[in-house]
């Protein structure tokens, strides 16, 4: 199990870094908001077919949490394309990356979890390659699409941290938590749209391989966290950041600043020493690991 764990948690990576590209390729004549709105079509029509066939419907309890779970990764997910679009895919792949480090302020925030024993250090290390990236105090280098990233990595938090609420009051099926984030999502995409644009001849290729690709992404993502550790699923997940920085180089000639590549490293590790000292703390609390699996 934990093998097949962590070969979806490799597709996942390879294939969300893939859709990326085809997000960067189509925001050149789509706004972001639209091609998150059609990302979500197809994510919604996949899900309500799958609980057709599995006889699974829509609860009348935690509608808000549910909708709310929805709206935050939405909206999360309309930042990121935007970032896609106008940043490198490596800097924005980077940025986004930081949603793991918001569910754990979250999470001690709002879900009232204590942050592990030294963590303090690692955050710090955290915020400060992030400043390094953003460069907030160089107005030449400084752009706002940074913000925007870091925005949606916030956002995509605040819904993993709704969703340990709802998983952990245990009526709703995965698939069901899903289909609310894929419907609205596509309430976000229309709301970030300002004006429509019709897709021309390979834009609706595009379209299609984006949403199809979504679809599988999602599905690898999510057995890459039931089958396998879910420190080691997040951290094949920064795979993505390699991938996409070859992707970037291969079909944009984008190059990595060396500043970029050592704030990028400085914010890996410190991820994982957050996570491996949330894994320890588990196993002192509970006398095993608890995971928490994210959809």
């Amino acid at each position: 199990m934990a093998k097949k764990g962590l070969i979806y948690a490799l597709l996942s990576a390879l294939l969300f870094s893939t859709m990326n590209v085809f997000v960067k390729l189509l925001g050149t004549s789509i706004p972001a908001g639209e091609i998150a709105f059609a990302r979500g079509l197809f994510g919604t029509v996949a899900v309500l077919i799958i609980m057709y066939m599995k006889g699974i419907h829509f609860s009348k309890e935690d509608r808000g949490l549910l909708v709310m779970r929805g709206l935050y990764g939405g909206f999360g997910m309309v930042c990121n394309f935007i970032a896609l679009v106008h940043l490198k895919l490596s800097d924005a792949t980077i940025l986004f990356q930081m949603t793991g480090i918001f569910v754990f302020i979250f999470s001690a925030l709002f879900l009232k979890e204590s942050l592990p024993k030294g963590a303090g250090k690692w955050l710090a290390l955290i915020f400060a390659a992030v400043m390094i990236m953003v460069n907030p105090f160089t107005y030449e280098s400084f752009s706002w699409y940074a913000l925007v990233a870091i925005l949606g990595a916030a956002l995509a938090a605040a819904a993993y941290t709704t969703i340990r609420t709802i998983s952990k009051r245990g009526k709703h099926s995965n698939f069901e938590i899903m289909a609310y984030f894929m419907i609205t999502s596509m309430f976000a995409g229309l709301v970030a749209t300002d004006e429509f644009v019709m897709p021309q001849g390979s834009d609706w290729f595009i379209i299609v391989i984006i949403g199809g690709i979504s679809v599988v992404a999602q599905f690898f993502l999510t057995g890459a966290f039931v089958t396998t550790n879910a420190v080691v699923a997040q951290f094949l997940q920064y795979v993505g950041v390699f991938i996409s920085s070859f992707y970037g180089f291969l079909f944009f000639g984008e190059s990595l600043a060396l500043v970029t590549v050592i704030a990028g490293i400085v914010m890996f590790i410190s991820s994982v020493m957050l996570s491996r000292l949330k894994e320890q703390q588990g196993l002192f609390k509970g006398g095993k690991i608890i995971e928490e699996k994210t959809k």
